[in-house]
């Protein structure tokens, strides 16, 4: 997977307005449920830390558990399945 298909769809679900616009983010991009995309967010947390922006990290943090759930909604459901 290219990483700036991976960067551009992050940015797409980073930039949601609402829960329903990222769940529809997610159902587009099934990429970011991945580790892959897991690390990518990580990075880009650490990166604002890094410069002193800790209110966008704690967003962005916020927004990185939100994929976090619904990747473990869809493991669980998979191994219901």
């Amino acid at each position: 997977m290219a990483t700036e298909s991976l960067q551009a769809a992050l940015d797409a679900f980073i930039q949601t307005t609402s829960m329903e616009k990222a769940l529809l983010v997610l159902q587009q991009h099934p990429e970011l449920l991945t580790d892959q995309a897991d690390l990518f967010f990580s990075s880009i947390i650490q990166s604002a830390r890094q410069q002193g922006e800790e209110n966008t990290a704690q967003a962005l943090d916020e927004r990185r558990n939100f994929i976090r759930s619904i990747r473990e909604e869809h493991e669980q459901q998979a191994c219901q399945s």
